[in-house]
């Protein structure tokens, strides 16, 4: 990482006209965990940009003398210790929060009270904010994964189009959520294989049943997290891929959506960055 890094700076030194090198690195996400390049411990919700910018770690490193890194730290939700008891309400983040806390900021309009936001990626992560906008609480599942598994490594493979989630029915998605809810999550995945072998259906419709099979277990946990409180706005971001039968299913169920492409996002992280950055406390002199 510190390799890759230094070749980075130097990229950026050759391509600019100013004769400095760059003197701060603003790092978030992964890079902050264990298997990054400095471990900073989550912050414990609720947690807003005062919060977070408090727990700014700053570091240097031997090989790259003259740079200050400032580490930002995740968020960490429900009791301290989990048990078989408590585990539901107990979460972790790290780069997700940077992006919220920049949303707040970038996104226009938002509600005042209560905000959800999801993230869509390898994992989906279900960020609840409170009034004050500080993350109170999040869910995340497995299902970024699972639904890359389920379609390169799974029988339903030669069932699926190549692109499995370039169109979205709202027929079939609902089909497979009612399918999903009747018989169960594994039932409905081996449905979609039937489908194909006995019904003239098209493969990406068979796709849209299949998300929908997936997307009525996403529910659950997001109705635990929520207390089926609709009707608060929502800010949807990650794999745009997904984000159709998102919306679709949100909508349906009385949330306010609003999506945020990828140059939004990716400005939701910069100015998170930045905004927990200029917030840390100063140095004592």
């Amino acid at each position: 990482l510190v390799e890759g890094i230094r070749e980075a700076i130097l990229e950026l030194t050759r391509e600019s006209d100013a004769t400095e090198r760059p003197q701060i690195v603003i790092a978030a996400g992964m890079i902050t965990s264990n298997l990054g390049l400095h471990e900073v411990k989550h912050v414990q919700a609720p947690a807003g940009l005062l919060e977070l910018a408090s727990k700014v770690q700053e570091r240097q490193f031997e090989d790259l003398k003259g740079i200050s890194f400032y580490f930002i730290p995740g968020v960490r939700s429900g009791p301290g210790r989990a048990d078989l008891d408590n585990i539901d309400s107990i979460d972790i983040m790290r780069g997700e929060e940077t992006e919220v806390m920049g949303a707040l900021e970038e996104i226009e309009p938002i509600q005042k009270g209560p905000l959800l936001y999801i993230h869509l990626g390898s994992h989906t992560k279900m960020i609840q904010l409170d009034a004050f906008g500080r993350i109170s609480a999040g869910a995340s599942t497995l299902a970024g994964e699972l639904t890359q598994s389920i379609v390169e490594q799974t029988i339903l493979r030669s069932s699926l189009p190549e692109t499995p989630f370039a169109t979205f029915n709202p027929e079939f998605f609902s089909q497979g959520w009612e399918h999903c809810q009747r018989v169960g999550f594994t039932r409905a995945l081996y449905e979609v294989r039937i489908l194909q072998l006995n019904s003239e259906f098209s493969k990406e419709d068979l796709a849209s049943f299949m998300l929908g099979a997936i997307l009525s277990e996403e529910f659950r946990c997001l109705a635990a997290l929520t207390c089926d409180a609709a009707r608060q706005q929502v800010l949807l971001s990650g794999l745009p891929h997904l984000q159709p039968a998102w919306t679709f299913a949100l909508e349906s169920h009385g949330f306010s959506v609003r999506q945020l492409n990828a140059e939004e996002t990716e400005r939701c992280f910069l100015t998170g960055m930045l905004r927990i950055f200029q917030q840390r406390p100063a140095r004592p002199a």
